[in-house]
């Protein structure tokens, strides 16, 4: 599986779509059905000029597209352009952890069609210390 949330988010919505790979190509105006497959690895990246057309075709929501793929390809773009990160630089921090726990983590990541930052800032945001104190009276 590829790191790329980008090749991700079009994989999951390529399998769920229920088209062949041809089908999806020929609906988008991609010249070949192997454009597909190299976007569904990463191999590619997807044209973000192509990107609402691919969303239509997949049935996704074209705005988590465009800001999936702009937000990896392009991060300075995307901010300069919906001021997102403006406020707080980024910092990239390594995580080490027992394997099935990372695993876990990216698969979650995946089935929810997020990015790792986006799943910690998820998870931090429904952080209850109350509740730890009654989980570890229990």
């Amino acid at each position: 599986m590829t790191n790329s949330p980008t090749a991700r988010l079009i994989a999951e919505a390529v399998d769920a779509s229920g088209k062949t790979q041809r089908e999806i190509a020929e609906e988008v105006g991609f010249p070949r059905q192997n454009v597909i497959s190299m976007l569904r690895s990463g191999e590619m990246r997807l044209p973000v000029d192509r990107a609402p057309a691919l969303a239509r075709v997949l049935g996704i929501d074209e705005k988590l597209l465009i800001s999936t793929a702009m937000t990896e390809y392009m991060p300075e773009t995307w901010n300069a352009l919906t001021g997102a990160g403006s406020a707080f630089p980024e910092i990239q921090i390594n995580v080490k952890g027992p394997a099935p726990v990372m695993e876990r983590f990216k698969a979650i990541c995946a089935a929810e069609r997020r990015t790792y930052a986006g799943m910690l800032e998820r998870l931090m945001s429904g952080y209850d210390p109350e509740l730890d104190k009654l989980l570890d009276e229990i």
